[in-house]
């Protein structure tokens, strides 16, 4: 055969191969796309335009509870003012591009659910955020049947929404607008069969035996074979020098890695160098703040937004201070003094916490009045504030423990009694407040006891020493100690887990759930609640001279396990701190037995994996009532005082290495 005919034929063949198996693999393309949904719809693109933009009225969204719902299918108010219909009323569902700006997450973690608003704020993520970040994703939201889509926000952020298409069914979508909807799997189907198996052939079959080739088409055909062998050898060539090329950039990529990671040890090891002949700050007489007498009634710390410190302490006078840290071991601070006109001591068990504007709100009390009080700073320093104070007929708001709820509110937790009782008579409280100072309306709780109020000699006392979280539905998460008193003996105690089904832990149907309990007042002293970012609780407290941390394995704890993370120098009675560190192991503080700060460090996988103690052993008393908060890049910075009225500051660099 000549090659004037071979390569005759096989162009001819080589082209009617191609363009059927391209028909046929389109066909086949089709009937895939036709399987994969129940009820066929079609993607309409539009232009990207800015549908939802929350930093136009400079209003951030907050937490679940805080809904932002957009109707879609009728005319709407972009955030520049225009009024535009977008999106067509058969419309099912919409592709949208989400950004939380300037998050701020609660509990270590934050989130945005984009879902349709006939359902209920599903437990589930499209954004995920820590404090301080902007995060975009891309998310194809359902509607509701009315055409609204659900914004919500676990912790507080700014929502950008983008609309770039919209779905519709296929028997809705107009001509045009979805090539596909004018036909029928079937007809497309049958239409290129036909058209593949007749018309298609035969035109090609027609062309291919019109192709005349003469004795010049033919050389240069022969030529255009030879320098398409050229061709060829050339490029196996560039590819055998190409993978040459990566293999050399392959060794130098690992070299490079290698610098870098022996830099990076150098770095931490001068770093470690540093932190170990440096001694402890201390904070002896902030300026504008009087610290002269004992820090009587303890001290607690958070972080700003910045990523600094605030400290609140009590001061021997009944006042409260709060310290704004200029760096993070507050070797540099602005301080305030917050009293009370008429005289009363008002800075007595202060608790922290940062609020969605950024600014500290603090939960403290009255001795003189025995009431429970909330401060909310307008500013870092708190050198404006508005100061609330919670008055019953109890004697209410004693040792209180606060945290930001998903309203963006403040929720409490504190000890109160019957003031006609003995104090032995305590009951657990939880405030839940509707601004952002418990100005206004505001929930408090009725009294969580184990048993009523009845005989003082035989009462049973709850709520010692609460401490507060949140779950993932939203709801407190309580820890407290419960003791049995006979007279002014205390029997048997007990540390006792609350799980709240309602934001305000009101109707009385909480779930309780008893961690330990034994003979004797040891059990349960000091108990501090943290969440895992699974929703479980983890609870530290003081079993006699042992320091204890229970893990659930399930957000109601109904199954658990508790280990001990130390029994040298752990007091009968004492205090302590427990927080999640960044690679979610957990962190604890405690005082010593000679008063000296102690830290326990939990293996991220859990504390019955490994669990290491260290004694930061001074020269001073320094390491009573010891509160910590977690800095940018996973270290504590603890706050504890002396016997000398001083506040000491330290960051164990240690516990990240």
């Amino acid at each position: 055969m000549s090659l004037f005919s071979s390569t005759r034929r096989r162009l001819g063949w080589v082209a009617v191969g191609i363009c059927i198996a391209a028909l046929s693999g389109l066909s086949e393309l089709r009937r895939a796309d036709a399987a994969a949904t129940a009820t066929p719809t079609s993607f309409v693109a539009i232009e990207p335009i800015r549908v939802l933009d929350t930093r136009v009225t400079d209003t951030r969204v907050t937490d679940r509870t805080g809904l932002i719902e957009m109707r879609l299918t009728e005319q709407i108010a972009l955030p520049n003012g225009r009024i535009i219909e977008l999106v067509p009323a058969a419309a099912t569902a919409v592709s949208l591009n989400v950004t939380a700006v300037d998050g701020i997450d609660r509990n270590g973690f934050g989130f945005v659910t984009v879902h349709p608003c006939d359902v209920a704020t599903p437990n589930t993520s499209n954004i995920n955020f820590r404090t301080g970040q902007t995060v975009p994703n891309a998310v194809i939201a359902p509607l509701s049947p009315d055409g609204r889509v659900c914004f919500a926000v676990y912790g507080s952020a700014h929502l950008l929404a983008d609309l770039n298409g919209y779905f519709i069914p296929l028997s809705d979508s107009p001509q045009g607008e979805s090539p596909s909807s004018r036909y029928s799997d079937s007809d497309i189907d049958s239409l290129l069969d036909d058209k593949a198996d007749a018309d298609l052939l035969a035109t090609l079959s027609e062309r291919v035996d019109e192709i005349s080739l003469d004795a010049i088409t033919a050389e240069r055909v022969e030529a255009i074979e030879s320098d398409l062998g050229e061709v060829s050898e050339s490029f196996d060539s560039l590819v055998s020098e190409s993978a040459e090329h990566a293999s050399t950039l392959a060794n130098l990529s690992s070299d490079l890695a290698t610098v870098e990671s022996t830099l990076v040890e150098h770095a931490a090891q001068l770093e470690r160098d540093q932190n170990t002949s440096a001694s402890p700050h201390r904070i002896s007489a902030p300026s504008s703040a009087t610290m002269s007498g004992v820090v009587s009634n303890g001290s607690d710390i958070a972080r700003r937004l910045s990523g600094l410190p605030v400290i609140v302490s009590a001061t021997a006078g009944g006042n409260l201070v709060v310290i704004d840290c200029a760096d993070r071991l507050c070797t540099t601070s602005t301080s305030t003094t917050i009293s009370d006109p008429g005289g009363d001591t008002i800075g007595n068990s202060p608790s922290v916490t940062i609020g969605i504007d950024g600014n500290p709100v603090i939960a403290h009390r009255n001795l003189t009045d025995a009431d429970l009080m909330v401060t909310a700073c307008d500013d870092d320093a708190c050198q404006s504030s508005t100061t609330t104070s919670i008055a019953t007929p109890d004697v209410d708001g004693i040792t209180p423990d606060i945290i930001i709820g998903r309203n963006g509110f403040p929720v409490i937790a504190h000890q109160s009694h019957d003031e006609n009782n003995l104090p032995l008579v305590g009951h657990l409280r939880v405030l839940t407040c509707n601004d952002r100072a418990c100005a206004g309306t505001e929930t408090l709780s009725p009294i969580h006891s184990s048993a009523a109020v009845g005989n003082a000699s035989s009462e049973i006392a709850a709520g010692f020493m609460p401490s507060i979280s949140l779950g993932l539905d939203g709801f407190p998460v309580l820890a407290h100690q419960v003791r049995t008193h006979a007279g002014a003996s205390v029997t048997a105690s007990e540390v006792q887990l609350i799980s709240c089904n309602d934001i305000a832990c009101v109707g009385a149907d909480e779930r309780v759930v008893v961690l330990r309990s034994s003979a004797g007042g040891d059990v349960g002293w000091n108990p501090k609640v943290a969440m895992t970012p699974a929703g479980t609780p983890l609870v530290a407290h003081l079993d006699g001279a042992s320091l204890l941390i229970t893990e659930c394995r399930d957000a109601s704890c109904f199954a658990l396990i508790t280990n001990s993370i130390a029994t040298n120098a752990v007091p009968r009675i004492g205090t302590l701190d427990v927080q999640l560190g960044h690679a979610g192991q957990p962190i604890v503080t405690y005082t010593t037995t000679t008063d000296d700060l102690g830290i326990g460090l939990c293996h991220p996988s859990g504390c019955s994996t490994s669990a290491v103690t260290t004694v930061i052993d001074t020269d001073n008393i320094d390491g009573i009532s010891p509160r910590f908060t977690i800095d940018d890049i996973g270290r504590p910075i603890v706050v504890s005082s002396d016997l000398f009225g001083d506040l000491h500051i330290e960051i164990p660099w240690w516990v990240t290495q």
